[in-house]
Formats: C-alpha cells, sequence, structure tokens
C-alpha cells in the first residue's frame, strides 16, 4: 500500500511539474507575441513618421469650401478655432462650417485688435471703447475714458489697455464687464515709458516693456505684474522686474501658461514662471530682427542673410532658449506659421512648407489670394483663407 501511495505521489509530483513547465511555455509564448506586437507597431510607426519625415508634396485637393460677400479693406486673425474679419465697419466670427458666429457693425478710425484663446478684443486707435467677443458673441464693453494707445486680452476676456493722459501713461487691467481691475501711473521719469504689454491667457500675470534713457543710453525694462493671490503682497502687484541697458524691447508676449518672450533691437529673452517670472535665457543678437512668430513652445526670429546664401534666414527655437532650426529661404513672405515640425512660410500667392530637418516638403501657389493659411491637426491639411471665401485643402 506504501508503494501504490509512493508511486502516486509520484506521478502526481511529475504531471504537476508538466503542468507548471506548460504554464511556463504558455507565459512565454504570450510575452514574445506581445514584444513581437510591440515591436512590429513601433516599427510601423517609426516608418510611417519616416515616410512623413521625408514626403513631398506637389499640389493640394480641396477638400471643403465655403464662401461670403468679400468685404473691402477687410483683415482677418484666427482666434480659437474661428476666423474673425474686421474692418473700419465691422466685424464678423464664422468657422470653417460656414456658421456665421456673429456680426457686428461699428464706425472706427483705425481698429485694433487682438486674441487669446475663444476671446476677441476690438478697439479704436486713440477710441476709448474696447468690445470683448468670444465665439458666441458680445460679451462686454470696455469704457476707458482715456485715449488708447494698445490693448491685450486674455483667455478669460481681462484686457490690458496703455492710455495716453498729456504727460502721464496709464497701465489699466479690466474684467470683460468693464471694471478697472488695477491701475498703475506711469511717466518717463518714473518707470519709463509703455512700449508693449501683454498679459496671460489665465489674465493673472501682465507683463510690460518699459523704454527709458539710462545715462543718455536708451534702455528697456520688463516689468511682471501679478494680480493674483501671489501679487497681493507686493508693492504695485511688481513680482518681477529686469533691465537690458542699450536695448530697445519693443516686443514681449505670452507664448504660453508659463513663458514669456522679450525681443529687442540686440537681444532675445526668455521668461518662465506662473507667479514670479524668472529669465532662463538671454542672448544678444548681432543682427536686426525683421520679424517675430511663435506658437505655444516655439519662436521663430526672422533676418536678412548677410552670407547672401538665401534672402532671409528663421532661426527657431525652442520655450527653453535652444535652437531647434535654422532655415533659409527666398520667399518674400507676409506670415511664417509655426506647427509641429513645420516651418509654414506663405504671402497671398504662394506657400512654402519646410521641416525642421530643412526639407522643403511644399512649394506651390494658391489659387487666389490668400490672406491666412492655419495648418489643422494633421500635418498636411490646412485652412486657406480668402477674401471672399475659405478653403480646406490637402497636400498631396
Amino acid at each position: 500500500m506504501a508503494e501504490i501511495n509512493e508511486s502516486l505521489k509520484e506521478k502526481y509530483e511529475a504531471t504537476q511539474k508538466d503542468f507548471e513547465q506548460k504554464i511556463r511555455r504558455h507565459r512565454r509564448a504570450i510575452l514574445y507575441r506581445a514584444v513581437i506586437g510591440v515591436a512590429i507597431v513601433a516599427a510601423l510607426i517609426a516608418s510611417a513618421y519616416y515616410n512623413y519625415q521625408k514626403m513631398v508634396y506637389s499640389d493640394y485637393d480641396v477638400l471643403s469650401l465655403v464662401t461670403y460677400p468679400e468685404a473691402s479693406n477687410a483683415r482677418y486673425i484666427k482666434f480659437g478655432q474661428n476666423v474673425l474679419r474686421y474692418s473700419q465697419d465691422g466685424a464678423s466670427a464664422f468657422n470653417i462650417a460656414d456658421d456665421m458666429l456673429w456680426n457686428e457693425t461699428f464706425e472706427m478710425q483705425n481698429p485694433l485688435v487682438d486674441s487669446c484663446g475663444d476671446y476677441v478684443a476690438l478697439g479704436d486707435y486713440m477710441g476709448t471703447t474696447i468690445y470683448v467677443y468670444n465665439s458666441l458673441g458680445l460679451q462686454g464693453t470696455i469704457d476707458t475714458s482715456t485715449p488708447l494707445k494698445r490693448f491685450c486680452v486674455s483667455g478669460n476676456g481681462n484686457v490690458a489697455v496703455v492710455l495716453e493722459d498729456d504727460e502721464v501713461t496709464w497701465i489699466k487691467l479690466f474684467d470683460v464687464n468693464g471694471t478697472n481691475i488695477a491701475s498703475d501711473r506711469t511717466t518717463m521719469s518714473k518707470s519709463g515709458y509703455p512700449v508693449c504689454v501683454d498679459i496671460s491667457e489665465d489674465g493673472i500675470l501682465m507683463a510690460v516693456s518699459y523704454l527709458f534713457v539710462d545715462s543718455g543710453v536708451l534702455s528697456s525694462s520688463v516689468a511682471y505684474y501679478n494680480f493674483g493671490a501671489v501679487g497681493q503682497n507686493e508693492v504695485d502687484n511688481l513680482v518681477s522686474g529686469y533691465n537690458s541697458s542699450g536695448t530697445v524691447v519693443s516686443l514681449v508676449n505670452f507664448i504660453n501658461a508659463d513663458t514669456s518672450i522679450a525681443v529687442g533691437d540686440n537681444r532675445f529673452s526668455i521668461y518662465k514662471g506662473s507667479e514670479k517670472p524668472e529669465s532662463i535665457f538671454e542672448k544678444e543678437l548681432d543682427k536686426e530682427v525683421l520679424s517675430v512668430f511663435y506658437n505655444e513652445n516655439k519662436i521663430a526670429l526672422v533676418y536678412e542673410d548677410e552670407d547672401g546664401a538665401n534672402k532671409f534666414i528663421a532661426e527657431v527655437y525652442d520655450d527653453k532658449g535652444n535652437i531647434v532650426t535654422t532655415q533659409g529661404f527666398d520667399m518674400d513672405y507676409s506670415n511664417i506659421s509655426l506647427y509641429k515640425d513645420l516651418l509654414v512660410i506663405y504671402n497671398s500667392e504662394a506657400c512654402q512648407i519646410y521641416n525642421t530637418s530643412g526639407l522643403l516638403k511644399y512649394d506651390g501657389k494658391f489659387a487666389k489670394s490668400a490672406v491666412i493659411v492655419i495648418p489643422e491637426a494633421a500635418g498636411s491639411r490646412f485652412l486657406v483663407v480668402y477674401g471672399d471665401g475659405m478653403e480646406e485643402i490637402k497636400l498631396k
């Protein structure tokens, strides 16, 4: 009986061992199949990306077309997922589906406009009224009382304005309903003349570039004001500031939630911080900057090509100051759009598209005079806005 039990025990142990081996082999087989599957998917993605990087287009198909009456002397900007058309006589907003979102009539001698996210603000240079819209229509009206020189709008409808009042210049912040949130009285002797102002998307931070004279030399300072809880503990809400001797900083802009840039005649700076911005990148420029273009994580500075190989050079940086690419080109551009790894250079007649590897992916003409070219989610699709309509196109 003991021998039988021992035999059964050996058979059980052998069966159990064989079963465990089968389980291990099965698990290995599943793991191998998973690894092979991931490798195949990764290879397909890498192949698709490589092919996309090397893809060159020669023409395009029109995927959709909408038309509208042409307005004389109209200008266009993108705001949110929509397009704004404005002139001295009024403004209208519409989308690619040909939905007229709103239409307003007014009389302005020299209309100014700024957009951020879904908000857009319109006002007349040296006028006293600013209209604040989003895709749903008019959200608020701001009465500045004093003639305005420039303004900017945030993603929540707050508007920062620069106002002229004889020898005094005011910088004021209004909410979308026209309530004055904060004011700062500036003079050349106190802080300098405000050349440029911008406001963060959340409406909390405001950046101002001041021009002043330091020992007979024109210089600039970039000041940051925080109108949230952090700034309440600071004098005049001033949380940080940076001086640049011998530099005229004519542009200061927020490009994303915690990054802003300042560009002067001989200096390029990047600042980081959503509460107290700090300088993270400074570069002395030895060439005149002709134009500055940016998106939420890249900045392009355009110069004349002094070496003569091309007419222009675009130097593209990431939001930390690293050079992404340097691209020479000859097109007389009206605008440049940065999108993912693409540099979209265009004027009313033609368009050139380079990737960050320097490959010219497209070089072609439009069917008629274009005013805006907007890249879409797919790298080969674009929204082209004309004076009398829009086309969604796909490169081929």
